[in-house]
């Protein structure tokens, strides 16, 4: 005879299971209960925080319940991505995914998390799209004529960047690499003595987001060559994009999106998916994008997995081609 309390414990087991999958849906429904947290691995005023505030913004207004962001600065963006990774799935607790922070940092060094195996893609949000620029006195107008004066110079020209790693020093390893041109790499504390150095002309050249150089585009310090993004920005109207400039097959996508710990459900996942994409399509919204030179991208949870795996591969070839090793 089989011990009854033994099958009492597998029924009530069965049952708990059961209660449990039934409540999903139902919670789902509920979402948001209570206040959502976005979690940025980034100080407040940079790219990442924009993009995060913007979306905090239009999720508050649409859910009648806080979206609020919290900074956590650190390990470029690790500490914040650990976080999220240790966070329990229940959509309180999200991540706006960059590309230096996670494809990026991903390819380049170990970390405590893998993109694709701790945390569930929601939406890709945006296209913050990067600009080359060099100091004004170099006697170059466009960037044929930058790749061509590099490759004659006597010496490497130096270019800076904040930090190994970051998506400045990627896209110009990436533009490097496709043109043959001889550049040092100086990396810098971060990104204000990296621009600074700019236009003192301590370094010749800098890759960094268009929104970063609007402010010096009209001083005269700077010239910008060309944009990554598929059409010119409407800030930056006499600016090429990279394909206009010659170089097609230099593509650089500097995404911002949502990521949640793995293990999602996957009703909450959509609910998220949804309203986020609706609120890529308000006029405030698109408004404040046009405004920090940004784009507004969206799409399936599907699509973004599907990206993240692209940017993967991606930049592991960069790192690989171009022999590069962590800080």
């Amino acid at each position: 005879m089989k011990n009854p309390f033994h099958l009492a414990g597998r029924w009530l087991t069965a049952a708990a299971l059961g209660a449990a999958l039934a409540a999903a849906p139902a919670l789902a429904e509920d979402y948001p209960a209570r206040p959502v947290k976005i979690v940025v691995g980034f100080a407040p005023g940079g790219a990442n925080d924009i993009i995060a505030r913007l979306i905090a913004t239009e999720l508050t207004n649409a859910w009648g319940q806080s979206v609020v962001v919290e900074n956590k600065p650190g390990a470029n963006g690790a500490i914040a991505f650990q976080q999220v990774a240790k966070s329990a799935p229940d959509g309180y607790t999200l991540g706006l995914g960059t590309a230096g922070p996670t494809t990026m940092n991903q390819s380049l060094q170990k970390l405590p998390f893998d993109v694709l195996k701790d945390f569930t893609p929601i939406v890709n949000l945006v296209d913050a799209p990067h600009a080359l620029a060099v100091n004004a006195k170099l006697p170059v107008s466009n960037l044929k004529e930058f790749v061509d004066y590099a490759k004659r110079a006597g010496t490497p020209l130096s270019y800076s960047s904040p930090g190994i790693g970051n998506s400045g020093h990627f896209a110009m390893e990436m533009l490097k690499q496709q043109t043959g041109m001889a550049l040092t790499h100086i990396a810098y504390k971060g990104a204000a003595p990296a621009l600074n150095d700019l236009i003192a002309g301590h370094v010749q050249a800098y890759f960094t987001s268009a929104a970063a150089l609007l402010p010096h585009v009209n001083t005269g310090t700077i010239k910008v060559l060309a944009i990554t993004s598929d059409k010119r920005l409407p800030l930056l109207p006499d600016v090429p994009t990279m394909a206009e400039a010659g170089f097609p097959d230099f593509e650089f996508p500097v995404y911002g999106g949502l990521l949640g710990p793995a293990g999602m459900p996957p009703q909450v996942v959509q609910k998220i998916n949804a309203d986020a994409n609706r609120a890529l399509k308000s006029p405030a919204f698109l408004e404040a994008l046009r405004q920090n030179a940004m784009v507004a991208w969206g799409g399936t949870p599907e699509d973004f997995r599907s990206f993240l795996v692209t940017d993967l591969a991606r930049w592991g070839k960069v790192v690989k081609a171009g022999n590069i090793r962590p800080e």
